[in-house]
């Protein structure tokens, strides 16, 4: 009797901590989702804005980043380590000062977030402002993955495909 009672609290607690970490799971998930989304939308336009240390914020700073991308104007983009990205945006961003005012629309987003790593789809529309360096004007088919590094999501991965057509 006495052996019964303990399997069937032990039982009892165990159903009860499983209640509570499928709730917190629940109300987690939307938040960390809310906050990735904020790093793409933020250090997006900090690139756009010129603003190299911002940018920087958002990046994981290790040698395995990358950086895979395909435009028209430029064909194929790959960068590898965050020395090579943050030197060539910092030069970049320095050559060409001038804030980019883009009005950017995202859509579609799909997250997956599986403990501290995140991937993240999603279709973004920017505008032709002329500037031939870092427009993105039209559809782009984007790609991320980022780490949560001491409680903050981080981009590891960047990849984008420069459709070009217009949203409808």
């Amino acid at each position: 009797m006495k052996f019964t009672y303990i399997i069937c609290t032990l039982l009892g607690i165990l159903l009860f901590s499983t209640a509570v970490t499928l709730r917190n799971s629940r109300e987690t998930i939307p938040a960390e989702e809310e906050a990735i989304k904020r790093v793409i939308i933020e250090e997006t336009e900090a690139f756009w804005n010129k603003d190299f240390k911002q940018f920087s914020h958002y990046w994981v700073q290790d040698d395995y980043v990358r950086i895979v991308g395909w435009w028209e104007t430029g064909g194929i983009t790959v960068r590898k380590g965050w020395s090579v990205i943050g030197e060539r945006m910092e030069k970049v961003m320095k050559e060409n000062p001038e804030k980019n005012h883009q009005n950017v629309t995202r859509e579609n987003f799909n997250i997956r977030i599986s403990g501290d790593m995140a991937w993240v789809t999603f279709e973004q529309y920017g505008t032709d402002t002329g500037e031939k360096v870092m427009d993105m004007p039209g559809l782009s088919y984007e790609t991320r993955i980022l780490e949560k590094h001491n409680g903050q999501w981080k981009i590891a991965y960047i990849g984008w495909l420069l459709d070009g057509k217009k949203k409808n």
